[in-house]
């Protein structure tokens, strides 16, 4: 019997989020290109693989500084490697605060979210245990004003 997937597509067939527990499958699983680690603590990436290319964007959980640099690039990683074709995955530690700012800024990046509420509702319905924390939410107001 199958075990039950602990990560989720946040576009059906294209991208992919979860924990970084969960790379090993997504990569066997969904035949991922790129994988976007946003663990700041990461020094390799979780499962590497010779199909898979591995960017770091070390963004902290609980940071003092604001991240809405790191936040954006990390964003704009996972929509790069969405419009040249490939399967991409991102990942922090647990997959709640900093997966779900990136999923959050990647709907609203391309256009299939207008709001950062309705971003961030999308993001949670698909992955329950979304939290994207304060400091995270005001680096996704700084990076798509008025939204």
């Amino acid at each position: 019997m199958a075990s039950e997937k602990t990560y989720h597509a946040l576009i059906p067939d294209k991208i992919f989020m979860g924990a970084a527990t969960d790379v090993e499958s997504m990569v066997k699983n969904e035949g991922i290109d790129v994988i976007v680690d946003l663990r700041g603590e990461a020094t390799e990436c979780t499962y590497p693989a010779a199909s898979a290319k591995w960017i770091q964007i070390p963004l902290a959980d609980h940071a003092a500084m604001p991240q809405e640099k790191a936040f954006g690039q990390a964003i704009q990683a996972v929509t790069e490697a969405y419009h040249q074709n490939k399967k991409v995955a991102f990942h922090c530690g647990g997959g709640k605060g900093r997966t779900g700012t990136v999923a959050a800024g990647t709907l609203l990046a391309l256009g299939l979210s207008d709001t950062l509420d309705e971003a961030e509702a999308k993001a949670k319905s698909i992955r329950n245990i979304i939290d994207i924390k304060p400091s995270q939410r005001e680096c996704l107001h700084q990076l798509y004003p008025g939204k």
